[in-house]
């Protein structure tokens, strides 16, 4: 059973107001509060939010969009457009620092990276930039997650699918995604609509 990062709910709603995509730097989380759980139970308790990383790939201006297919396992998401690539942070993406202390900031790094190796074939990433975290408490879904959102600038505008969950629709300037035919995924309508 897989085991996943996660923190109180109560701790989120203290440190954020609102819903949507929040740009802020500040850093929302406890070390105190963090707790690692089955997923089938935290995707169930709205005590605690599952904590993702949630990663915009871009170059020279244009994000990457993809469409998650019917082969995904979330069945909520198939055949939306998304631009954030990411997932839960699995217990063994932690990582620590040398006194044997949680380093959220490369915990977070660490598994949003190996998702994009798992679901991508990318170039050299250049830079990271955090711009926030995306909260949408509207839905069953949300209340039980806080994506910390990231942009990650590419060396070059190579972005491939790796597996068949993904379908790479290419990169897009900011109105081009905004103008596309397909419903796009909740969190990153939130993200298009905030940048």
């Amino acid at each position: 059973m897989q085991h996943i990062i996660c923190t109180a709910s109560e701790l989120v709603s203290t440190k954020i107001k609102g819903d949507g995509f929040i740009k802020t730097n500040e850093q929302i989380f406890d070390l105190n509060q963090l707790w690692i759980g089955p997923r089938p139970h935290l995707e169930e308790d709205e005590n605690f939010k599952q904590i993702i990383p949630y990663v915009i790939l871009s170059y020279q201006g244009k994000i990457a969009v993809y469409q998650r297919t019917k082969k995904g396992g979330e069945s909520r998401l198939h055949n939306l457009n998304s631009i954030g690539f990411g997932g839960h942070i699995d217990a063994f993406d932690l990582a620590y620092d040398t006194q044997g202390v949680i380093n959220l900031d490369k915990t977070i790094e660490t598994s949003a990276q190996r998702e994009i190796d798992e679901e991508l074939i990318v170039s050299e990433i250049i830079s990271k930039t955090h711009l926030g975290y995306i909260l949408d408490n509207s839905n069953p879904v949300g209340r039980v997650h806080i994506g910390v959102v990231e942009r990650w600038e590419l060396a070059s505008p190579e972005v491939r699918s790796n597996e068949d969950q993904i379908k790479v629709l290419g990169l897009f300037e900011l109105d081009a995604i905004k103008a596309l035919d397909e419903a796009m995924e909740n969190w990153s309508e939130h993200i298009v609509n905030g940048l």
